[in-house]
């Protein structure tokens, strides 16, 4: 099975603007990005001051034709999911939406990049916000950790200093730098745009033309680089941090992506690392017990050297004996053989890029990352090819070669109190209708039938989640998760891993407020098997006392990293307070004492008394046949017992309350919760459209409290819908001193909107984003199986959540201001805030 050739061609505007165009008429979407080839690496005289990603927030604050506010509302108005981001070597401005906003999109977003206004107003209001994002980078484990590996691996290069900057070389920025910056480097020629979806190619780029007509044709200032020289000896480097466990990275030097090495490097990584079944998992994390979590990775950048790595999380007391564990692994490659595992990883890749065909959106990015790195449409196809051409041979050189010594860098973050395309007949076939039947023991089955692509996706939702536990049994939905593929009577964890790896297929088992989710993808002439294994892993798994003693673990490690993260710290105590010691004010976590307390015995009993037919939904969705796919898991789940459904005790709510929490971070957060809706309440939909309206950055939380007071990095909404009742939230990140009034302005706002709900005059854009949100989702097949699975097993039809648009379209002010005021009134509201306590 081959990856398709592109179908995508690559024009010139007049004033040498490049256009990558892939018209695909399947869905009535499109997605729009614009790349330019700088980042952080590029930023000559300011490196390290983070000005590419402060020009990136600037461009938002209006163009030519529109004020920042106006900016918002235009592309809410139309439908657009927007955003950007900064790396190293880019800075990418997309919007996804509905195709008939297309050309609004590229108006935008042309403006943005080539005629931003930078008002000086909001210089500085901007450079504040950054302030804070750059204090929450240092309270974040994940970034301190990004930061000492590469300012470690990579001292020599200018890839050593955060893409964010350094506080007080970003301090030192001006409005002129700014703008000087833009001139130098938002070039035509440094940027190019990717567009795929549903267009006519021609009439496109007359737009385009016409509305680049007066950018003039730019060179940029070319920017000299000092790439990492050759390494000569081995670096470690070891930070303390407010973490309860080691976060481990061995990290070797490797070429960069035009070398003839960097595929086999690329498929070494997904060897060792990569999947239940590669080698580090099975014999270090499954066996030995050594660590929490392990795996490795490989950044081949182009022109620049890159990092072949292995990252684990360890206690620190292993963090040792794990490096040595790690390096004899890899010495053992070299008498291993290797040619299954090879075939394994070239169909994992495989089946990975096929996955990033299921969208617009991943399509546009994979045109464009292609582009990117190697002027090539075709490379993603043309690099696969060259991946299954790799053999052991080439993986024996690559290590003898590269994974020595003098290459290898050693990291570590350690718990503080420590010293150290698509064919045409592919594009145009439809989805067809959702189907739903009962099979003989009760157990329902939703199918789907998508030919666009030769994959599939299996949802196995069951009724459990927080309702059906209690404080002595909390996180037992969690445990129980992590353990089901570890083993059942027929097949081993290591077995269940290889197999599902060997085919390229993906696996797991996840658990959430209401349900537990056992999902599956895999190309479509491995439906079969893979049922098999998934039966097999949900029906009769084993539950060993060895692997129960390590995610007990894992969990617990997790538990306690959330205790340093002040928004989980928050959110922790916000649940209970609104919904009591039960239910939905359960962590789904649970709690140490709880987890100890859980055994086999406990998780076998839990097992067998929700995971029943009368309790479970199949959805099978994908290039099927319905039929064929029915008689397959009808034989694979005969013998699941019918059972009973499972019946959720009704939620009582707690008083309005406040609580002030102490956390030794750099940050503030608040969070504001109220009883929320159940999944089955005719509010919903209204409340969905107060959440968007919320989370939105044309919303008034977002214009308010960010923009117009700059008191938050960052301000949103969240919601939940449980069995019969749920939780409709706010919150926001800001510094310590500004808590209090950051406070006083989000009550203020609440208030608003639980009085007057959503403007008369903004309703239409917010419904318009909501619709346009909900069919890009709707790309997706495995969130259509998910969203059908859940759908049948809370007693909708298995097409509800696609009948969610009527209702939507049909609400009106008066509707949604009642259910604000039904829902958001301030005499419900549970507050807590966590703040420093120095």
């Amino acid at each position: 099975m081959q990856f398709p050739a592109t179908r995508a061609s690559s024009h010139i505007l007049s004033n040498g603007l490049t256009v990558i165009l892939e018209a695909d008429h399947t869905a009535p979407v499109i997605s729009t990005q614009i790349w330019v080839e700088t980042g952080s690496i590029h930023e000559g005289a300011h490196l390290g001051a983070g000005i590419s990603h402060l020009l990136e927030h600037m461009v938002f604050k209006g163009t030519e034709s529109y004020s920042g506010s106006e900016l918002s509302d235009v592309v809410q108005a139309a439908g657009g999911e927007w955003n950007a981001y900064t790396t190293f070597d880019r800075t990418v401005y997309y919007i996804d939406g509905p195709a008939e906003s297309t050309q609004t999109f590229l108006k935008v977003l042309s403006e943005m990049v080539f005629k931003p206004s930078f008002p000086e107003d909001e210089f500085e209001k901007e450079k504040g916000v950054i302030r804070r994002e750059i204090d929450m980078g240092l309270d974040d484990p994940d970034d301190r950790n990004g930061r000492l590996l590469y300012s470690t691996a990579l001292a020599n290069d200018p890839r050593k200093q955060p893409v964010i900057g350094h506080m007080e070389l970003f301090n030192r920025l001006t409005h002129q730098d700014m703008l000087d910056y833009h001139r130098q480097r938002y070039t035509t020629e440094n940027t190019f745009l990717s567009i795929s979806g549903d267009f006519d190619t021609q009439e496109l780029l007359s737009y385009l033309e016409e509305i680049t007509a007066d950018i003039d044709r730019q060179f940029n200032q070319p920017v000299s680089l000092s790439p990492e020289p050759a390494q000569l000896g081995t670096r470690i480097r070891r930070e303390t941090f407010a973490i309860p466990s080691s976060k481990l990275t061995l990290a070797w030097q490797t070429p960069s992506l035009e070398h003839p090495d960097a595929a086999p490097l690329d498929l070494l990584a997904t060897i060792l690392g990569s999947g239940r079944s590669s080698r580090l998992y099975q014999n270090i994390r499954e066996k030995t017990d050594l660590c929490h979590h392990i795996g490795s990775w490989s950044m081949i950048p182009p022109h620049l050297p890159g990092l072949f790595a292995v990252s684990a999380i360890v206690d620190l007391e292993k963090r040792d004996s794990l490096q040595d564990a790690i390096l004899q692994q890899i010495n053992e490659l070299q008498d291993a053989d290797l040619d299954e595992e090879i075939q394994k990883a070239v169909r994992m890749t495989l089946s990975s890029q096929f996955r990033s065909l299921t969208t617009a959106s991943g399509r546009a990015s994979d045109l464009a990352s292609n582009w990117h790195e190697a002027r090539n449409l075709d490379f993603t196809r043309d690099y696969v090819e060259e991946l299954s051409h790799v053999t052991a041979s080439d993986l024996r050189r690559v290590i003898k070669t590269y994974l020595v010594p003098q290459r290898l860098t050693i990291t570590s973050l350690d718990p503080e109190g420590t010293s150290e395309n698509l064919e045409q007949a592919q594009a145009s076939a439809k989805r067809e209708a959702i189907q739903s039947r009962t099979l003989d023991n009760g157990l329902t089955l939703i199918t789907q039938r998508d030919p666009r692509l030769p994959t599939v996706s299996i949802t196995v939702a069951t009724l459990t989640g927080l309702p059906s536990e209690t404080q002595e049994t909390s996180g037992i939905n969690a445990l129980l998760a992590s353990l089901m593929p570890k083993g059942t009577h027929s097949r081993s964890a290591k077995e269940i891993a290889l197999t599902m790896d060997s085919m390229g297929a993906r696996f797991g088992v996840s658990c959430g407020n209401n349900t537990t989710l056992a999902s599956a993808s895999c190309l479509a002439p491995d439906l079969e098997h893979t049922l098999t294994i998934l039966a097999d892993v949900i029906q009769t798994p084993i539950l060993p006392d060895d692997a129960l003693d390590r995610e007990r673990n894992a969990m617990i490690s997790a538990l306690r990293e959330q205790e340093e993260d002040p928004l989980s710290v928050a959110f922790r105590r916000l649940r209970p307070s609104l919904f009591g010691p039960e239910g939905y004010g359960l962590h789904s976590l649970g709690t140490e004492n709880s987890l100890h307390q859980l055994d086999r015995d406990a998780l076998l009993a839990h097992h067998q008394k929700y995971f029943t037919a009368a309790n479970t939904v199949i959805a099978v969705f994908g290039d099927i046949d319905p039929d064929a796919a029915a008689a397959m898991v009808q034989q694979q789940f005969a013998n699941m017992p019918r059972g009973e459904r499972m019946q959720a005790v009704p939620q009582d709510f707690q008083e309005a309350s406040r609580h002030a929490l102490k956390l030794d971070k750099q940050q503030a957060v608040l969070t504001v919760g109220f009883p929320g809706a159940s999944a089955s309440d005719p509010d919903t939909h209204a409340l969905e459209l107060i959440n968007d309206y919320c989370t939105d950055m044309a919303g008034p939380l977002f214009t308010k409290i960010r923009e117009e007071l700059g008191l938050a990095y960052y301000v949103s909404a969240t919601q939940f819908h449980g069995i019969n009742t749920g939780m409709f939230a706010f919150y926001l990140g800001t510094s310590p001193d500004q808590l209090a009034t950051a406070q006083d302005h989000l009550l203020a706002e609440i208030d608003k909107i639980a009085e007057n709900g959503i403007p008369e005059e903004k309703l239409d854009n917010v419904k318009t984003t909501w619709l346009a949100s909900h069919a890009l989702a709707n790309q997706k097949l495995g969130s259509l199986a998910r969203l059908s699975a859940i759908d049948s097993l809370l007693g909708f039809e298995p097409d509800h959540h696609l009948k969610a648009p009527e209702h939507i379209r049909k609400l009106s002010a008066d509707d949604i201001r009642a259910a604000a005021r039904k829902f958001l009134s301030n005499h419900q509201a549970v507050v807590v805030s966590v703040s420093p306590s120095h």
